[in-house]
């Protein structure tokens, strides 16, 4: 086989058949359509993008009595157009061959022989009897040569008439007709019976075919072709009458007009059409009534329209599925494309598309479909915007980004709230395959517009939306965003878009960190968790559990303490000793922050704050007397910042008496002494029962002398600050300030009386201060 392919090959060569003038590559003969034709059926592509035709191809010199019929048939082929005729592509005919392509085809006999589905050999007949109608009396021709050999069948299966060899009008001189109609494979067998009783060019006979109608002989054909497609081949045609086999009942009486003896009592093939098509006839089934539809549904009117799209989706499955694909497919497309079908083809569409491979689905669905969303009509754009789960996966990410998106976002800022509504709906499908420019600027722009929208229906759509596409933002957009545009949410006077923005805070917790969880998110929250809606307070209550369960387990995550460790050793071994003794060991941490805090503000003896110390000391404040009154002490500092932490505050935290510091100038003209003297300002080793109560922590700092005093009203005196002091040993601190044993009620009974004297001693002082500054004021105003 082989071999013979490769002579078949090289005569096509010598012949011509790669002549640059011919746009196609002859490939392979269909073998088993051999001697049915003139011609020789060979597959072929197109050279200029490899698409699939048919290529017919004649030998002049093998059948040289044949070529008129060749030349006629390849000429007839150029002129006459029909949907159901063969489509011409191209053709040449030089000395050697004359060949031309078709679309792609297959012989009816390949069809015939594999059982076919029933509705497809209707729909052939109602396409065969159709293009007779038009040939017989709208061109007034005759085909002459109706028989299987000259039917083809595209991918759709849909039929196709060919073997136009004998195509001829009547009215011509010699009609090739009657001069060369026996020289078709077959003749004979399909000769009607004036044929067969006065032959092919018998002008003395009054029943001659130039005599008789037109349609009789392609009728009588026609009647051949039924018996043919339902019975196989047949002998002789004297037989046909009697022998219906399996023809449905409901043609076999037509079959019987269409084969009457008579040419003139013969039924025509516009009588077969009324026949099958009046109601209850046999072209009255759904596959033919959707197809005929189809092909006229420009035409029809919209209610009629709306019918035929329900009837098509409950009855499409039950089709033939190439079929489907290759015939109602494009028909719909077309009507879906210009406006006929509008959106109601779009279902049916799609739902035909399921049985596509993923390259054709791309090029007969995809490609129109991304041509409709520029379409300006509504209707169109919100089909294709509620479907677009059925189809998006096609689509590749470019196809998305530079043809899709540009025409999507119009729908964000269209005037009709359900197009703004599905437009924020599909950008859940969209933004897998959008670029991370597009998501986190473009995007977030108009849904930024749409959070205020006037609509709360859409402003609760696109919250869940944001919280939906919060994975495909990048970190810095999240942390910038989600938490605004969710807590913005959460004042919503809907109570749906309030609960919208609880689950998505609840769904995007994971990018949050404990900060912002604690600092945001959270007092957020807390706003609505005696919202006034039930649903709402339900929510907001497992979000809330949500964000602290997540605080919890960051807080359990951290160390004890922030604080590094003090770089003296003996001052830390000193500091917590003493903190110890006070407020145990859960709190150095807190009191050596208030110590390093207080150490930090000095005073000048004349209430000028000065610089302190490079290397301050801790010094115990005071210590109680014998019979239980507390005696001040007295540094050689001027100032004295006070700090207590009172058991009584619930929150641990640092109690100052006053919201400012109080200075108390120490001059020669102040012999109240009230602080007492220097000397009792240090505890030793033995006065342990003179330790200052637990309730009161008491810390000083000192400085040096003050340069550039404030004046306060009189001349202060520069105050050695060795002048009788020593500096107290770490062990004296240590015992100052351990913790006492008592009532807790009498401690802070005697605290309280602490502080009442001291508020009293400020008072004292004050008036002091205004009498001597109002004494200089008027010794100045004497001199």
């Amino acid at each position: 086989m082989t071999f013979f392919s490769g002579i078949v090959k090289s005569s096509l060569s010598l012949l011509g058949s790669n002549s640059p003038a011919f746009g196609y590559h002859i490939g392979d003969k269909v073998e088993f359509y051999a001697d049915q034709s003139v011609w020789t059926l060979h597959h072929g592509t197109k050279k200029e993008d490899g698409s699939p035709v048919s290529i017919f191809v004649f030998d002049r010199n093998k059948s040289r009595d044949r070529v008129q019929l060749a030349r006629n048939a390849f000429k007839r082929i150029r002129t006459l157009r029909h949907p159901d005729i063969l489509r011409y592509l191209d053709g040449i005919e030089t000395e050697q061959t004359i060949m031309f392509a078709t679309e792609p085809v297959e012989p009816l006999s390949n069809q015939i022989n594999q059982d076919p589905n029933p509705n497809l050999i209707l729909w052939g007949l109602y396409k065969i009897a159709n293009v007779l109608k038009f040939i017989n009396n709208d061109c007034g021709m005759v085909h002459g040569n109706v028989r299987i050999s000259s039917i083809f069948t595209n991918k759709a299966g849909e039929w196709k008439l060919g073997g136009l060899e004998l195509l001829s009008s009547m009215s011509e001189e010699s009609p090739i007709f009657m001069t060369f109609g026996g020289l078709v494979p077959d003749a004979q067998r399909y000769a009607t019976p004036e044929i067969k009783k006065s032959g092919w060019n018998n002008e003395t006979d009054s029943n001659h075919v130039d005599s008789l109608p037109i349609e009789s002989t392609d009728s009588y054909h026609l009647g051949c072709l039924i018996y043919e497609v339902y019975n196989h081949r047949f002998e002789s045609t004297d037989s046909l009458l009697q022998q219906k086999g399996d023809i449905p009942i409901s043609i076999q009486r037509i079959y019987s007009q269409l084969l009457h003896i008579s040419a003139k009592g013969r039924a025509t093939a516009k009588m077969f059409l009324d026949e099958g098509l009046r109601p209850r006839g046999f072209f009255s089934t759904d596959f033919i009534t959707i197809n005929l539809f189809l092909e006229n549904i420009s035409v029809k009117d919209q209610s009629e329209k709306e019918e035929f799209f329900r009837q098509l989706d409950s009855t499409i499955d039950s089709f033939p599925s190439e079929f489907s694909k290759y015939k109602i497919l494009p028909e719909l497309i077309n009507a879906f494309e210009f406006g006929a079908g509008g959106v109601k083809a779009l279902n049916a569409i799609i739902k035909i598309g399921d049985h596509l491979a993923n390259n054709e689905y791309e090029s007969i669905i995809i490609e129109p479909i991304v041509r409709m969303f520029a379409s300006p009509d509504r209707a169109i754009r919100i089909g294709l915007l509620e479907n677009m789960h059925k189809f998006i996966d096609h689509m590749s990410t470019g196809m998305v980004t530079n043809q899709v998106f540009p025409n999507i976002v119009t729908g964000f800022t269209d005037t009709i709230p359900i197009i703004r509504e599905q437009t924020i709906k599909s950008t859940l499908l969209l933004v897998p395959k959008l670029s991370e420019r597009i998501i986190n600027y473009d995007l977030l722009k108009y849904l930024a517009r749409s959070q205020m929208d006037s609509e709360p229906g859409i402003r609760t759509n696109t919250t869940i939306c944001l919280g939906k596409i919060a994975k495909h933002l990048s970190e810095g957009t999240r942390k910038k965003i989600l938490i605004p545009a969710f807590t913005r949410s959460l004042r919503d006077s809907f109570h749906h878009a309030r609960i919208a923005a609880l689950m998505a805070l609840n769904a995007t917790s994971a990018f949050y960190d404990a900060q912002d969880c604690s600092s945001k998110v959270i007092p957020a929250i807390a706003c609505v968790l005696i919202d006034k809606e039930k649903p709402v307070r339900d929510q907001a209550f497992k979000t809330m559990q949500t964000f602290i369960t997540k605080i919890q387990e960051y807080a359990d995550s951290m160390p004890d303490t922030a604080l590094e460790p003090v770089s003296n050793p003996n001052e830390s071994e000193v500091q917590n000793n003493g903190l110890t003794g006070v407020l145990g060991g859960a709190t150095k941490g807190l009191a050596g922050w208030a110590v390093s805090s207080i150490q930090s503000r000095f005073v000048s003896p004349v209430g000028e704050i000065d610089r302190p110390l490079s290397s301050p000391q801790l010094i115990p404040d005071n210590h109680i007397t014998a019979n239980g009154v507390e005696k001040p002490v007295t540094l050689n500092s001027s100032l004295i910042n006070l700090t207590t932490l009172d058991d009584s505050v619930g929150n641990e935290g640092w109690d100052n008496d006053s919201n400012t510091s109080v200075d108390f100038p120490l001059s020669s003209d102040n012999n109240d002494n009230t602080w007492g003297s220097p000397r009792d300002t240090f505890l030793h080793s033995s006065d342990h029962s003179l330790a200052s109560p637990a309730s009161s922590i008491i810390t000083f700092s000192h400085t040096t002398k003050a340069q550039n005093p404030m004046k306060l009203g009189s001349k202060n005196k520069n105050i050695d600050l060795d002048d009788g002091m020593s500096t107290p040993s770490p062990l004296s601190f240590a015992e100052a300030v351990s913790p006492t044993t008592g009532n807790k009620s009498d401690r802070k009974a005697e605290l309280e009386r602490r502080r009442e004297e001291r508020r009293q001693r400020m008072a004292e002082l004050r008036e002091k201060k205004k009498s001597s500054t109002g004494a200089r004021k008027i010794e100045n105003a004497d001199i």
